[in-house]
């Protein structure tokens, strides 16, 4: 097992990437921290990797407060000594509109917890990754923040170009320290969520316009990714934006315009909780 006697912290893994990502930490060997808003998804998740012997315990904690970040890495330093790893995966898509629709209280949230949430919790933890010289902060970012996003507006799209810059920036500044930071950037992924807020039509359209590879990411692509990060092979890799996408990025071949604003008309149109 490749993280055995490792703590991690995975923000927002109550469910969909983020609880991947932390079961597979989890069966590598790491002691996990599940991060949530919500104290029931986190403990229910942590439950699952103590069901299958690992170590975990299931934290609440907003991202976008620093007070209760400071809250949860103190409680991790308690129960595990250490934090080595930092998975940054808490996140919210936006309402898909044009620019021109976006309330400012929308584009404050994104922003916020995409962006300022990333901010908060690396500043909450690098000082205990620069005192033992070593640890791993891995960004779970998007295609949008190679491109653009189609599943949803500019604000997610400057988020996650935000967070890259923060990726990219602190794998400089953290260097002498032996932290390293990366970032995954996942094409289009079955999540719970995703197949709640989409049609099979919709998904099938998608995979035949974009994806080379025929089908969307899954959650275990995703946490396969975030292994290699935090593993011992990955000692001299930072600064990197791995794509998980299926070969999306290898280039868009069709103007999509047309079909994503009819997607936000009908997002628009849709009643609340059947986007």
């Amino acid at each position: 097992m490749e993280l055995t006697g490792k703590t991690a912290i995975v923000t927002g893994s109550g469910r969909g990437i983020g609880l991947g990502i932390a079961l597979a930490m989890g069966r590598e060997g790491a002691n996990v921290v599940i991060n949530d808003r919500y104290l029931d998804d986190a403990r229910k998740a942590a439950e699952r990797i103590n069901a299958g012997g690992g170590k975990a315990i299931g934290l609440a904690a907003d991202v976008t407060n620093f007070d209760e970040i400071e809250a949860m890495v103190a409680e991790t330093l308690r129960r595990f000594g250490t934090v080595d790893i930092l998975v940054n995966n808490a996140g919210i898509e936006s309402t898909p509109m044009l620019l021109k629709d976006v309330p400012e209280r929308q584009w404050d949230r994104v922003l916020g917890v995409n962006l300022k949430g990333t901010f908060l919790c690396c500043k909450a933890v690098i000082p205990v990754m620069m005192r033992q010289n070593k640890g791993r902060i891995i960004n779970i970012n998007s295609l949008a923040g190679r491109r653009m996003t189609f599943f949803g507006s500019a604000d997610y799209t400057a988020s996650k170009h935000g967070q890259v810059g923060l990726t990219l920036h602190l794998a400089w500044e953290l260097a002498d320290s032996n932290i390293t930071v990366n970032a995954i950037c996942p094409g289009a992924t079955l999540t719970p969520l995703a197949e709640e807020g989409t049609t099979v039509e919709y998904r099938e359209m998608v995979t035949k316009r974009l994806i080379p590879l025929g089908r969307w990411c899954t959650t275990d692509d995703v946490a396969g990714a975030a292994i290699y990060f935090a593993s011992d092979r990955a000692d001299m890799v930072t600064g990197q934006l791995l794509d998980v996408d299926g070969g999306v990025m290898t280039g868009y071949g069709e103007d999509l315009r047309a079909v994503i604003r009819q997607r936000m008309e009908q997002v628009q149109q849709a009643p609340a909780g059947k986007q």
